[in-house]
């Protein structure tokens, strides 16, 4: 191993130490204003190119609508940023997860997957919501309410959440960072 990680000697250390996995999905409730915001971007690069197909941010009348577009395309983002509620998952333990699975089991038409792809998805996400908690019949109506894409990030986390099996997690980002601003 390349970390400097311990052996884990003492298994009751392991297990009074042991935590589940959490994760956030931040989800816009005004998902309206994307549109308004798409908008607004596109007249932001129609600006940006100006009538001769040049950059105009240079100065000039168009370089003044390139301002106030950027300036409310701005006031648009924090407005959504407003919006914006952050769920709060916790994985399960796996006998929780098998337990769950067997609730839910496939029906013909679920084939290939190992669960009902009706039911599980709610009773899941009710079981590991911390915040806010959820019960079954919640879940089920904000899955029903949220879109298509809104529900995959919550799915897709709640499958990383008990999937992954990656011990420490690594930022490409921070490493880089840390390795040009090395102390002398």
């Amino acid at each position: 191993m390349t970390e400097p990680y311990r052996l884990a000697e003492d298994i009751d250390e392991f297990l009074d130490g042991y935590r589940l996995p959490q994760d956030e999905v931040p989800i816009c409730m005004r998902s309206d204003l994307q549109l308004r915001f798409e908008q607004l971007h596109r007249q932001l690069e129609a600006a940006r190119r100006g009538p001769a197909g040049g950059d105009s941010f240079a100065g000039g009348a168009a370089g003044g609508d390139a301002r106030r577009l950027a300036e409310e395309i701005e006031a648009l983002r924090q407005e959504m940023s407003g919006h914006v509620r952050v769920f709060v998952l916790q994985a399960l333990h796996r006998r929780e997860w098998r337990d769950l699975l067997a609730a839910h089991p496939p029906r013909p038409k679920d084939a290939p997957a190992d669960h009902n792809t009706e039911t599980f998805p709610v009773a899941v996400l009710a079981a590991c919501s911390l915040k806010p908690k959820l019960s079954e019949e919640k879940a089920g109506r904000l899955i029903d309410m949220i879109t298509p894409g809104q529900w995959g990030a919550l799915w897709n986390t709640l499958l990383e959440l008990h999937g992954s099996s990656n011990p420490v997690p690594f930022s490409a980002l921070a490493s880089d960072i840390l390795s040009r601003t090395s102390r002398s």
